[in-house]
């Protein structure tokens, strides 16, 4: 027998002799023997007996799996070779193993190739997302109405899954208290998971105390005080807060700081503090009162400014009309507009002003009498048809004017046109009819009046305007001008 095959022998048989536990068996006669005995009795490789193997996702191959015996020795003193290059123990499919085994005599079993299929058994994970503990599930009043929020799913293969969660009914976040619902998730393969939850719908969300215009607010001496115009109070739930406390009390009466302290407290006993400070000042300027804002008078009348100040009111101080500083600077002596300034300042500083506005005008000349007869029905009303004395057209009111003077002219604008001799404008005196053609939107002699000077007429305009005086040289009357017109 080859030397180093009874060496290997006796190698074995000693360690086997010795887990065997027969140390009663003289080492000579095993050694003699024995060798021969075992050599010549155990001539039989191992079976692997294993065609086809399922194992779980993620499993590690090891050799108890391939169904290996031996006529002598037991699996674990078996060598098993495993060639796993191709197997993914993170991947399903099957996959081609190559197995070997050797026995401790050394015999070695055919290689053998062996099937092994990695499923996958393990059905998705449902875990509470979150604080929520258990079964019972925490949801927030009006929160989202989506199951994955509150509830995830992972599978040892697919990972995420939580989107493919399934439900038999539908979560409702509007309605406080607590809603049982059955969740049920699967994995690409078909292992599913169903667990039922107590969702518990509930109000933990204390009001919101928002500031309109900041913490710190000054509010006028006097005025109307609300915390109100100055604090919005809202809550997740309720429409209207259940109670709100406010310790502390503005008086607008007084000058000085107050601080409010604010509490609001919902249906479900949440609360929320806050704190508004007051301020109270004095922070408006009077009231400045005038009869008139503006008017018009003739070079060389008289003019008081203070005449058309009726009253000057302080929130705070009162009357102060006698604090009231009058700029004038009004000309009557010199035709133009004016400016009248008229301002007063509280004790706090606050100064408001107010303006007149001053027109002065040259008079204008009343010495013809036809004129002087038409500027007397200024004010009256504009009648089609209106022949005076309370009501004219404008025909109606060059005819009277004239009748007053012991003049006779016709009736309709047109006819006074033919009757009268042409006079330019630059040659106008008072007393003179001016014409007008387009006016009504027809062609023709269409309106007059009676020429007063100083570049103004007289006439009855409109059921709006009734008789009054107008500026011959404006744009309107120029681009209807058609001539004057002298008796």
């Amino acid at each position: 027998m080859d030397s180093n095959i009874k060496t290997n022998l006796l190698e074995n048989l000693q360690e086997q002799i010795i887990k065997r536990k027969a140390m009663f068996i003289p080492m000579l006669f095993v050694t003699t023997f024995g060798l021969v005995g075992y050599a010549a009795v155990d001539k039989e490789a191992p079976v692997i007996g294993a065609n086809k193997i399922e194992v779980l996702y993620g499993t590690k191959l090891d050799k108890s799996m391939f169904a290996i015996s031996d006529n002598q020795d037991s699996l674990e003193a078996i060598d098993v070779q495993i060639n796993d290059k191709s197997y993914d123990p993170y991947q399903l499919g099957i996959y081609n193993v190559e197995v070997t085994a050797t026995d401790l005599f050394s015999n070695v079993s055919l290689p053998k190739t062996v099937q092994v299929e990695v499923v996958d058994k393990t059905a998705p994970d449902l875990k509470p997302v979150g604080k929520s503990n258990g079964y019972v599930i925490d949801v927030p009043v009006k929160g989202s109405n989506d199951i994955t929020k509150y509830v995830q799913a992972t599978d040892n293969v697919d990972g995420d899954v939580t989107p493919f969660i399934e439900t038999n009914q539908k979560l409702d976040t509007s309605k406080l208290g607590t809603q049982t619902i059955e969740l049920s998730v699967s994995d690409t393969v078909g292992n599913v998971t169903k667990q039922t939850y107590e969702f518990f719908v509930s109000d933990t969300q204390a009001p919101n105390i928002s500031y309109k215009k900041g913490s710190t607010v000054t509010v006028d001496y006097g005025s109307k005080f609300s915390y109100s115009d100055y604090v919005d109070i809202t809550d997740n739930f309720d429409k209207e807060v259940a109670s709100i406390k406010v310790d502390g009390t503005v008086n607008t009466k007084e000058i000085g700081s107050t601080t409010l302290n604010l509490t609001a407290v919902d249906s479900s006993g949440n609360e929320s503090k806050a704190t508004l400070k007051v301020d109270v000042k004095d922070i408006s300027a009077p009231t400045i009162n005038l009869s008139k804002t503006s008017l018009t008078i003739t070079t060389g009348k008289s003019f008081n400014a203070k005449g058309y100040l009726n009253s000057a009111i302080d929130n705070k101080d009162g009357n102060v009309t006698s604090k009231v500083k009058i700029s004038d600077s009004v000309n009557t002596d010199k035709a133009g507009k004016y400016s009248v300034k008229y301002t007063v300042t509280d004790a706090a500083g606050n100064t408001a002003s107010k303006t007149l506005s001053v027109k002065v005008e040259n008079p204008i000349p009343t010495n013809a009498g036809a004129a002087s007869s038409a500027l007397s029905r200024v004010g009256s009303r504009y009648v089609n048809g209106g022949s005076g004395p309370n009501a004219f057209d404008c025909s109606g009111l060059t005819q009277w004017a004239y009748r007053q003077n012991g003049i006779s002219i016709p009736r309709t604008a047109a006819a006074q046109y033919s009757a009268t001799s042409r006079v330019s404008k630059s040659s106008l005196k008072a007393g003179d009819l001016v014409f007008f053609k387009g006016t009504t939107g027809k062609g023709g002699i269409t309106h007059v009046g009676i020429y007063v000077g100083g570049g103004r007429f007289v006439h009855a305009g409109t059921s709006r305007t009734g008789v009054t005086t107008a500026n011959l040289n404006s744009s309107y009357w120029t681009s209807h001008w058609a001539g004057g017109g002298r008796k």
